[in-house]
């Protein structure tokens, strides 16, 4: 059974293009106080137009906040809990594929940096108000963790490997940064046992995910998988169902097509996930600590 959302608080990152904005649109029709994080403002400013527009709630807003800058994630945070008191639902949806090494501003590679770290620090800095009540987490990832194996000594040292170039491609990248997603869903209720949180595929999505990688690039990709290609409404379903019904049984799953589905053997373990957290935390506390 779907959930009625009204007056509930919710973030949606990436709310303003892609899966994120049908996303954004339905949790606004469901009742829900939204606010869309994005990097641009005219898809932003269109976005939350055509959500009230469409669903007659007025409580929507959007900030801008770029998911490579800790700053920036620190603003926003502050800001958020300057005027609420809790937050209900987190969508950790926004996601990027770059091209091999491009470093975010705190020289993390940047698809893992946008993808999880940003979302990581995010969601770090946002717990208490999502504890207050108990919340719920909801992180896209994607079936493409399955090309980003990540072993334990990827992440020793000061300067981890994790967060550092370590693929050929983009797309590996991208792979390793789902992987971390993954993991970050089932570590997150293991540090906050009051929460709820899930991870899940969306599909194989139209939307301009692979923008930062060329226009040849997306052309490739268009050719080769649009007979395949979810619309960006359809890819929307798996997130809206783990946002609005009840999952607490499936508490740190991996979803697909609304469902349980397992993860490969190999990718995650109660190892892994403990000790992605510990090196992403150092990070994030560096930098809180400056």
């Amino acid at each position: 059974m779907v959930m009625d959302l009204s007056g509930k608080s919710v973030i949606v990152t990436g709310g303003n293009v892609g899966i994120g904005r049908p996303t954004a649109l339905e949790l606004a029709r469901l009742g829900a106080n939204v606010t869309i994080i994005g990097r641009n403002e005219a898809t932003c400013s269109e976005a939350v137009n055509e959500i009230i527009e469409s669903t007659g709630n007025q409580k929507v807003d959007f900030k801008i906040v770029d998911l490579a800058s800790f700053s920036g994630i620190q603003k926003f945070a502050d800001e958020y809990k300057a005027t609420h008191t809790e937050l209900d639902i987190l969508v950790n949806n926004a996601g990027v594929v770059t091209p091999p090494f491009n470093e975010t501003e705190q020289g993390i590679e940047a698809t893992t940096g946008i993808n999880y770290l940003g979302h990581f620090f995010l969601t770090h800095l946002l717990k208490d108000l999502l504890i207050s009540v108990k919340g719920r987490v909801v992180v896209v990832a994607s079936d493409a963790y399955a090309s980003g194996r990540i072993t334990l000594d990827m992440m020793e040292g000061e300067n981890p490997a994790i967060f550092k170039p370590v693929a050929k491609s983009g797309l590996l990248q991208y792979g390793l940064s789902n992987t971390c997603r993954v993991l970050f869903a089932k570590e997150l209720i293991e540090q906050y046992p009051d929460l709820t949180c899930v991870s899940l595929h969306p599909g194989v999505v139209k939307t301009n995910l692979a923008r930062s990688m060329g226009s040849c690039f997306q052309c490739i990709i268009g050719k080769c998988f649009a007979p395949c290609l979810k619309s960006p409404d359809e890819g929307a379903v798996t997130t809206l169902h783990c946002a609005t019904t009840d999952v607490s049984a499936g508490n740190g799953m991996y979803y697909k097509d609304s469902k349980i589905q397992p993860v490969k053997d190999g990718f995650v373990s109660k190892e892994l996930q403990k000790k992605l957290w510990e090196v992403s935390m150092v990070v994030v506390e560096k930098f809180m600590s400056k």
